[in-house]
């Protein structure tokens, strides 16, 4: 059977990406875990639409976080899933249906911690998803580059025309909602306004209130489908994502920087003058800039396509600007402690939506509801203890707990003697 990566066989700068990928993660999960399931992608949601925000430090961080934080580094994790995916599959001559068998394993075992996370810990997994599509991606092992890359592409823009429709009927639901309204009583009216009002705040003090079996039983009967159904609508984004890391995996990129560095360092240029120019459109158009031009409804779908479009291109610029730091010796000691967390993605991972869940809701510290202000205070603690949990650990184990569990399941007993995998996967 073939055995888990040896730690000197792994592609150092994969750790370092993984580990700086966790950074912007821990954020925007504190943002999101900070608000109710039922406020996202709506103006409670203090990350979409910023502008709403009384102008000061709040919106201010809003917007930092919007721009360069939002969706960045989900797709940093879903590319390098595709790129682990190859790694996995290409590793041992003549052993790819054994490579294939383990790789289902270790997908359903994901599946497994990905369900537990969302319903013991909460609803903003990606574990479970990543999963699911990963079984996708086990079409496409024998694809050819030149069709690869077109379904890549493909699934790319499919996904950004359903993000646009999508949030089209965001905004132009108040425009229907209020037809409807106008047809009905003023009492009717602030009746359902109040039957909702106190369905947000029933919720709300579920989380800020209730105990933790409170919490999990809520959520197991009233999130956790809306989950599953993004999972699905999310299907053609993150299938895309793995498609454009198995293509560049089959390219060998990772495995040659050296012969790359041109080409990488041409895509940071191109991610770099994209995302400026895209983004800079998008929070424009969050401004009112087209004002004279658009309608509301129209200008908001478009500032949410630009921003949704300029996600890969900043996301690119992020892993090739590592890249060629990592390769010219630059903040050696910055990246050591990015690769410490990135062999640990998985457990750093889900101890950070662990504190995350016991920092705000009720069951702990209760501090839901606070600014978005202070949280890149509290990110920059949370994960420089961890940097320093990791290297702690790793100076006396091979590979992270939550790590250690996933290859026991995956492997048998031969995962636990073995080292540490180098795939994403």
């Amino acid at each position: 059977m073939v055995g888990p990566v040896a730690v000197k066989e792994r592609i150092a700068v994969l750790d370092i990406i993984r580990g700086f990928a966790l950074l912007g993660v821990l954020l925007v999960n504190m943002v999101m875990i900070n608000q109710l399931l039922m406020e996202f992608n709506t103006d409670m949601d203090v990350l979409f639409q910023p502008a709403l925000l009384v102008a000061g430090p709040a919106s201010i961080t809003a917007w930092i976080v919007q721009v360069l934080f939002l969706g960045k580094f989900y797709t940093i994790f879903a590319f390098l899933f595709g790129l682990g995916f190859h790694l996995f599959l290409s590793r041992g001559e003549g052993q790819t249906a054994t490579n294939r068998r383990l790789l289902v394993s270790r997908l359903a075992v994901l599946f497994g911690i990905g369900v537990l996370h969302i319903i013991f810990v909460w609803w903003g997994d990606v574990l479970a998803s990543y999963a699911l599509i990963g079984f996708l991606l086990l079409l496409f092992r024998e694809t050819k580059l030149p069709r690869l890359r077109a379904w890549a592409v493909g699934l790319m823009l499919l996904s950004f025309v359903i993000v646009a429709g999508s949030i089209y009927l965001i905004f132009a639901l108040p425009t229907f909602a209020n037809a409807t309204l106008d047809g009905l009583a003023p009492a009717d009216v602030a009746a359902m306004e109040a039957a909702f009002e106190a369905r947000l705040n029933e919720i709300r003090t579920v989380y800020t209130q209730g105990s933790y079996w409170q919490v999990v039983s809520y959520r197991l009967r009233n999130e956790f489908p809306l989950v599953l159904i993004n999972a699905i609508v999310m299907i053609p984004r993150i299938l895309g994502l793995f498609l454009i890391g198995l293509y560049v995996g089959k390219l060998g990129v990772f495995q040659r920087i050296k012969e790359h560095l041109p080409q990488i360092r041409k895509a940071m240029y191109v991610g770099g003058v994209v995302g400026a120019v895209l983004s800079v459109a998008h929070v424009g158009l969050q401004l009112g800039w087209a004002e004279a031009f658009l309608t509301p409804v129209l200008s908001g779908t478009a500032a949410v396509f630009l921003r949704e479009v300029s996600t890969p291109f900043i996301s690119l610029f992020y892993v090739t600007g590592i890249i060629l730091l990592w390769h010219r010796g630059a903040l050696s000691w910055l990246f050591a402690g990015f690769a410490a967390l990135g062999r640990m993605a998985l457990t750093n991972y889900l101890v950070q939506c662990i504190a995350l869940a016991w920092l705000f809701y009720g069951h702990g510290l209760g501090l839901m509801g606070i600014s978005i202000v202070y949280m890149p205070l509290m990110t920059i603690g949370i994960y420089t203890s961890q940097i320093i949990y990791s290297r702690w650990w790793l100076a006396r184990y091979s590979q992270g707990p939550a790590e250690w569990v996933w290859r026991r399941l995956t492997y048998g007993p031969q995962g636990v003697r073995s080292e540490q995998t180098s795939a994403g996967v």
